[in-house]
């Protein structure tokens, strides 16, 4: 199986949207749609159904989904420890839903002409595991929200950011110029995976009943199909407008922290120089 189609794959469901999976995967949204018909014509089943609105995974797809992603990670480590063993300097990025625009220009400079021989990878998560796998060795820094279990690891603050609530824009309470959490209560809201975090899920989940899901894409889209409401930060509402979805700041809930996180024991060169040059250009994240 084609592991660059396995990618595209999970790329389109946790966007649930081709067009917005291709600006993500820097390609042209013809050659990604084709890429996918040629994985469900090598598995002989829909992966989708096609709506007017999106991509909604069938039965085959979210279990396609949950083994690509084992597939991808597995690959992934396997290149990382062959390239190591042959003594190249990797430093692994994971990266949290929007949090990617913490990464200036500025620092990104500052950290290659100081380790020019080194390489970065990027590693995409999903908001099962704030810390992208921090905890199990599969990145060497998280770049996310707090808050979360921080057992273990160094936490390095960027900037505090406020919490909204993403609702349908005919959602009664939409056009409220505030909300308090307590109006939520009993709301059909998005659940976060059973596995996830539990320092994660209280801070995040409202209570309620709804989809589970495990992208930031697939929580929009819950948010338009099915009525469903979840908490995001401020930048989210920048970095993610969708037409039909209104953003409403929540008066009496406390802000999270966009952080650096790093294995209290790891004081590789490789990270503590990258964390030093994206705490250096706090001010330039915006422009990234």
């Amino acid at each position: 199986m084609d592991l660059r189609r396995l990618q595209y794959f999970v790329v389109v469901a946790e966007e649930g949207n081709v067009g917005r999976a291709a600006r993500r995967l820097l390609i042209s949204q013809p050659p990604l749609s084709q890429r996918i018909r040629e994985l469900e014509a090598e598995l002989g089943c829909a992966l989708f159904v096609r709506t007017t609105r999106g991509m909604i995974l069938t039965m085959a797809g979210e279990v396609l989904l949950r083994e690509a992603r084992g597939l991808l990670a597995a690959a992934a480590g396997a290149v990382e420890r062959v390239r190591q063993a042959n003594g190249e300097p990797v430093l692994r990025i994971g990266v949290l839903g929007p949090a990617e625009s913490a990464l200036s220009a500025e620092a990104a400079r500052s950290f290659t002409q100081r380790y020019p021989a080194s390489r970065v990878q990027l590693r995409q998560g999903n908001v099962a595991d704030p810390t992208i796998g921090l905890g199990r060795g599969e990145v060497d820094v998280a770049i996310t929200f707090t808050p979360f279990d921080e057992t273990g690891l160094a936490v390095h603050e960027v900037r505090a950011e406020p919490v909204y609530v993403a609702l349908p824009m005919d959602d009664p309470l939409a056009d409220r110029p505030s909300l308090d959490r307590a109006e939520l209560y009993g709301h059909r809201t998005v659940r976060l995976p059973s596995e996830a975090d539990p320092t994660w899920v209280k801070f995040w989940q409202i209570p309620g009943d709804g989809p589970v899901v495990r992208s930031l894409g697939e929580a929009l889209h819950a948010v338009l199909w099915q009525q469903a409401a979840i908490f995001v930060p401020e930048r989210t509402t920048r970095t993610n407008p969708v037409p039909g979805v209104r953003y409403v700041p929540l008066a009496d809930h406390p802000s999270t922290h966009l952080v650096l996180a790093r294995r209290s024991t790891d004081h590789s060169p490789l990270v503590t120089g990258y964390i030093a040059a994206s705490l250096a250009w706090p001010e330039n994240s915006e422009s990234a």
